[in-house]
Parts: C-alpha cells; structure tokens; sequence
C-alpha cells in the first residue's frame, strides 16, 4: 500500500483539529448538571434553560465526533506500518477510539438530550437526575477508551519511530492520564486527563497539517526540531 498523498494528510489534520474546536464550543452552549449537583442540577440547569440552544450545542459537539471518525481510520492506516507490532498497536487505537465515538453518540448524548428534554416537558426531575447520569457514568467509563486509544497509538509510534516525543511519549502521557480519570473522577478531578489528551490532540492535527511531500517517509522529525529519525509510513 502505498503512502497518502499529502492533501490526504491536511484533510486528517483539519478534521483532528476541527474535533478539538467544535467540543469546547458545543459544551459552552450547553448546561451540563454534574453528579455531584444532584437533583437541584437538573432542575437549575435544564428546567429553566434554552432547549433550542442547548441542542445546537449538542449537535455541533456530535458533528465534532463524527469529523473525528475518518481521521481516528486514517491514523490507523498510517501509524505502525513498519512493524507487526506497531501495526497491532495502531489498530487497536483505531478500535478503541471508535468505540469511544460510539459509546459518546449511542449514549452519553442522547441520555443527556432525553434528560433536559423529558424535565422540560413534564418529567419528573428525580427520573430526569437518574437518566441524566446515565449520560455521566459513560463518560467516565468512555475515558478508558479514549486511554486505550492513545496509548494504542503512541505505541505504534514508538515501536515505529514516528514522531516519537509528541505522537510518542506524550502520547503516553495522555493515555495514562486518560486511563487514570476515570478512578479521579470520585474526586471531581475526571477532566485533567481530557485537558492533557486535547493538547496532545492538537500537535497530532497540527504534525498531520504539516507533513510534506506525497513520497514514503524515509524520516520524520520530532516536533521540537530534532534530528530526522528513520521511520516507515505506509507500506513500500
């Protein structure tokens, strides 16, 4: 198989970096009552609020993870080709991060949308806190998946030698981060792992926006301007 072309790389880079963009923006228009707020959340955040706004911040935050799917495939074609064992671990982040896309848009959006909907239109609010958890708990356990999806591919890149201090050791960072929100998030801290991993997110968009040329990588340089490193994307 051969390596993408370059547009092909700039367009997984715009769809990595529009994912980043458009959840921060879907979340600023929409209240999201926590856990923690119990059942006077629900009634100050979704009794009283703007239905109409609230789903449009829904559903730019859902096109954002839908934008996510073709690039979490294109990763996982392009990362790990030099090696069984980075093909493995490339694969296995493209798995793990569908998954989480799925568990994300069958459950955690739509819990919460039924939630906010249901109150306002003469649910009881006890029955609007139980299904709006629903909505939490998924998203504490999705993180596990968004963990094995980043550790999946910084593996690949290590094993690989792509860009191994960002797509790489960063990238496990990340992953661990990730994989420890979910047990922190008894402790309210479940969104430090979220903040790490969309920094790391942001360099993989930029580095896929960057990459030049349509020929096989014979080098990729670490994003810190280090010396090229030998690496094989794609295969020959």
């Amino acid at each position: 198989m051969s390596t993408p072309p370059r547009r092909l790389w700039q367009i997984a880079g715009a769809l990595t970096l529009a994912h980043v963009v458009l959840i921060p923006v879907g979340i600023a228009l929409q209240a999201g009552p926590l856990f923690t707020d119990g059942a006077q959340g629900i009634t100050d955040d979704y009794v009283g609020d703007n239905l109409a706004r609230a789903f449009t911040g829904g559903v730019l935050e859902a096109l954002g993870f839908l934008l996510f799917v073709p690039a979490l495939v294109f990763l996982g074609r392009v990362l790990g080709r030099g090696s069984d064992a980075g093909a493995w671990a490339a694969q296995t982040g493209m798995a793990c991060g569908l998954a989480y896309v799925t568990v994300t848009l069958a459950v955690g959006f739509p819990a919460g949308a039924a939630a906010m909907y249901g109150v306002q239109h003469g649910l009881d609010v006890d029955a609007g806190f139980a299904i709006n958890n629903l909505r939490i708990f998924s998203y504490f356990l999705s993180l596990l998946l968004l963990g094995g999806s980043t550790l999946g591919f910084a593996v690949a890149a290590l094993v690989d030698r792509v860009h191994v201090r960002w797509f790489g050791w960063f990238g496990m960072v990340a992953g661990i981060a990730l994989l420890a929100s979910t047990p922190l998030a008894g402790i309210g801290q479940q969104d430090l792992g979220t903040l790490v991993y969309l920094v790391w997110l942001v360099g993989v968009g930029v580095l896929l926006l960057r990459r030049r040329g349509d020929a096989p990588a014979d080098a990729v340089t670490d994003p810190v301007g280090s010396a090229p490193r030998e690496a094989t994307i794609g295969h020959s």
